[in-house]
């Protein structure tokens, strides 16, 4: 007998219903009334009487209950005790990306390590950069793609993966469209929708105050996807990676005068042994991340 038939009989008992045992069981009452009957010629007996009144348990049925309910039970909890051993055996690595950097960037890799990987869950989440140092301070995660214009603090190492150029953002309709490169004192005065996600916000903000020039914020956002669709409606420029306003399909121009560079890494904690599956992510990623 197969496990299915005693589902099947079980619904049957419970309800004393073909049609609403098949709908249970999710199957069509044919398919449940053939089984059940295959059953009761495998056991020899019948299980159920089907009558104008109904469907009523037989004495034989009604004495073979307890017994298939045992068998589904332990069935069942054979089954659940079986996928718990394999969530145990499963390493579970636990990568936060930076809210700024394009997953799409490191996606590619990420599958190819699962697909190599069988017994490894990746895990993503993200967060801005302070965050993120935070949840490797606090070994919330074990891996975190991330860029800073300054150095990462010693107690961080950083594993060298790409560098992306930041790229000046604009609208179809703006006056820098058709123009590769601007001067960077180009920006003097223009509609600027800032990001206030962007790890390099402060920095940028600095090289315009030395340049003695500001910009007019029009729009402040945390949201990527609001800050391309405000360039896209040609309400502003914003500053951003040349990847994520290339993936947005955004019209973009360099600065020729002052270039904005970040590199993307990969970093871990010092000090905080690795598994060699966190090394072999490590190691994907820096192999297969593609050039912007």
């Amino acid at each position: 007998m197969e496990l299915y038939q005693i589902r099947y009989f079980l619904a049957l008992s419970e309800t004393l219903n073909f049609s609403r045992a098949a709908e249970r069981c999710f199957v069509t009452q044919p398919a449940l009334t053939k089984s059940i009957q295959k059953l009761e010629d495998q056991l020899g007996a019948r299980l159920f009487d089907r009558n104008k009144s109904g469907v009523m348990l037989t004495e034989f049925g009604r004495a073979m209950l307890p017994n298939f309910q045992q068998i589904y039970h332990s069935a069942n909890q054979t089954r659940e005790q079986a996928k718990k051993l394999l969530r145990e055996q499963r390493e579970v690595i636990r990568l936060g990306v930076m809210c700024s950097i394009e997953l799409k960037l490191f996606l590619g890799a990420i599958v190819a390590f699962n697909q190599q990987a069988a017994m490894v869950d990746v895990q993503i989440v993200e967060g801005t950069l302070e965050a993120m140092l935070d949840s490797l301070d606090k070994n919330l995660i074990d891996i975190a793609l991330v860029a800073s214009p300054q150095e990462l603090p010693k107690r961080f190492e950083g594993h060298p993966l790409l560098r992306e150029h930041y790229v000046i953002a604009h609208g179809p309709h703006h006056p820098f469209k058709g123009r590769g490169h601007i001067a960077f004192a180009d920006l003097s005065q223009e509609r600027y929708c800032a990001r206030q996600n962007c790890e390099y916000s402060d920095h940028i903000d600095h090289f315009m105050q030395q340049a003695g020039f500001d910009v007019q914020v029009v729009q402040e956002t945390h949201r990527e996807d609001w800050i391309q669709s405000m360039v896209k409606a040609d309400m502003g420029v914003a500053f951003m990676p040349e990847f994520s306003a290339r993936d947005a399909g955004l019209d973009y121009v360099h600065t020729r005068d002052v270039a904005f560079e970040r590199a993307i890494v990969a970093a871990t904690v010092s000090n905080r042994p690795r598994t060699l599956q966190q090394e072999a992510l490590l190691k994907q990623l820096a192999s297969a991340a593609p050039t912007p």
